[in-house]
């Protein structure tokens, strides 16, 4: 710990100081219009909340950086933070729940991806899009608007002839110089303004390119671009329907109780809601007002900036804030306060959504959705696979506490003659699990990846065991195009209508690709065994 002799010596002036500990690593950054009289306030006398005096037991030695305004130690301070991670600081981690678009204008020849990390590297970003279907359909119209490469920078370097892509005009083709970087450059600056809103430039320049291109006797190329000129023009015309409707927003609400802060985010795009996000902070030590600032700069760093930032409470530095939003987003933006008409009306909202309770544990989720006997700690799945009847094989994956134990997978080779039947065949690896003495525990419930039928199989197998185990099943609906996975429990006619968006649903998808995975790298393991053991020339042992 220092001592006030030290604490003494340090200045007055505005800059930011650094605490490290006794193996000097840094365990906290704050700032300050006078440093030594913040960091006096640590170690004066009187009560402190069990976070700050743990930090200052800690406090071996403090450093100082001076800068010439608050504005300057406010940004250097956030910069620190971002770049050391201190454990007694707010650290947003990045949030990777929502999608964008990523245009890599790094490279001479941009290239157009699905992302969910946002990084400061050059590229351009464009979104969040609230789930990756509506990712998928802007990427898929872009395609046909603008036929610019989708492949990596790593196979694109190495590609000499156009892919299938150029082949059904989805890609013009520069891996193999089938377009110059000029006329590439244009395709992509057009579609840069169309998907930063630009529309009526964007229609204005198609304009006169189809009447030149007509000029010119090029029909071809002008007929092309009055399909992309009508597909755009109706697209525009359906967004307006709700561009009346509002700006875009972000809705900031925060409390702070028994040493945690907690943050909710409601994002409205053109008014309309899109969007809820909540965090939890309870490492950070400083100044309520301050953590505020500095979760809201770090947030912002790498993200979308709104027109509008409406808060639910007073915040350090907000002058400074604004002007660093401005700066980033080179257009004009409103923060709005606890005192504004508009923090009242809409703020209101996103506390309400951070005073909700928590989501309950997922396994009492599991049991409540699946209406399971109890909460489910061992789940097994079960996944056969084959290559036409040939090398059958069943798999068994353990997860203990939504965890892989992959020292328990364990694979089932089919006993019986060759055949199509998957179902028996599950019956068959089921009903040798269940009485093997060696694997042990019995699991909580079983996941089937398979229809009805596979599900009866997997019924029987622990009716006939006189076991007592909840069981469930995932396929894929065939008479959707879709395919979607379908959720089925033993003595229900239709499936489970479980939101694909619930924890539970996307728990139980990533348990079956598991399983799926591992009874496929199991089954190509086995085939090839078996293929070289009957390969000309081998004998076996």
């Amino acid at each position: 710990m220092i001592d006030e002799t030290t604490v003494g010596i340090l200045p007055e002036s505005s800059g930011v100081y650094i605490f490290r500990d006794g193996d000097d690593q840094i365990i906290y950054i704050g700032k300050a219009k006078s440093i030594r009289d913040r960091v006096r306030s640590y170690f004066s006398e009187g009560s402190k909340d069990p976070k700050t005096a743990r930090l200052v037991r800690q406090i071996d030695r403090v450093e100082v950086v001076l800068t010439e305004s608050e504005k300057e130690a406010f940004l250097l301070e956030n910069n620190l933070i971002k770049e050391h991670a201190p454990k007694y600081n707010i650290n947003l981690k990045d949030d990777k729940t929502y999608v964008s678009l990523k245009l890599s204008l790094q490279h001479p020849f941009p290239g157009l991806y699905v992302t969910r990390e946002i990084k400061d590297d050059g590229a351009l970003y464009f979104g969040p899009y609230p789930h990756a279907r509506a990712v998928r359909d802007v990427l898929n119209m872009l395609q046909r608007l603008y036929p610019i490469r989708r492949c990596r920078d790593s196979v694109f370097k190495k590609r000499k002839r156009p892919c299938m892509l150029f082949e059904i005009g989805k890609c013009i083709g520069p891996c193999s110089g089938q377009v110059d970087k000029a006329v590439y450059g244009a395709v992509v600056g057009e579609m840069v303004d169309f998907l930063s809103g630009k529309d009526e430039k964007v229609l204005k320049d198609l304009e006169r390119r189809i009447s030149e291109a007509a000029g010119a006797w090029n029909f071809e190329e002008a007929g092309m671009l009055k399909e992309r000129y009508l597909a755009i023009k109706g697209m525009t015309e359906k967004q307006r329907v709700h561009e009346h409707f509002g700006k875009d927003r972000d809705v900031w609400a925060f409390s702070a109780a028994e040493g945690a802060m907690s943050i909710a985010l409601l994002t409205f795009r053109k008014g309309i809601l899109i969007s809820k996000r909540q965090f939890r902070e309870t490492r950070a030590v400083m100044p309520f007002q301050e953590a505020l600032s500095s979760f809201l700069f770090q947030y912002y760093l790498t993200r979308f900036i709104p027109d509008e930032v409406i808060l639910s409470e007073d915040i350090a530095d907000l002058p400074h804030l604004e002007k660093y939003l401005k700066e980033r987003k080179s257009a004009p933006i409103r923060i709005y306060g606890p005192g504004s008409r508009l923090s009242k009306d809409m703020a209101g909202l996103a506390v309400e959504n951070l005073l909700q309770p928590e989501a309950v544990e997922l396994d009492e989720a599991f049991k409540t959705s699946l209406h399971l006997k109890k909460q489910p700690m061992r789940i097994e799945a079960y996944d056969i696979s084959h290559t036409h009847g040939k090398n059958p094989s069943g798999v068994m994956v353990v997860f203990q506490n939504f965890k892989a134990t992959k020292s328990e997978y364990r694979v089932f080779h089919i006993r019986g003659p060759a055949t199509m039947d998957d179902v028996a065949m599950m019956g068959e690896v089921l009903r040798r699990r269940l009485s093997d003495e060696k694997i042990r525990p019995l699991p909580d419930l079983l996941i089937i990846d398979g229809g009805k039928g596979h599900l009866s199989a997997a019924v029987k197998a622990l009716k006939d065991s006189n076991i007592a185990t909840d069981a469930i099943s995932i396929a894929k609906d065939p008479r959707r195009k879709s395919m979607e996975d379908l959720i089925y429990l033993p003595m229900r006619k239709n499936p489970l209508p479980l939101p694909k968006a619930s924890p539970v649903f996307k728990e139980i998808v990533r348990i079956r690709d598991e399983a799926h995975r591992f009874a496929i790298s199991s089954h190509k393991k086995w085939k090839r065994k078996e293929d070289l053991s009957t390969a000309p020339g081998s004998r076996k042992k």
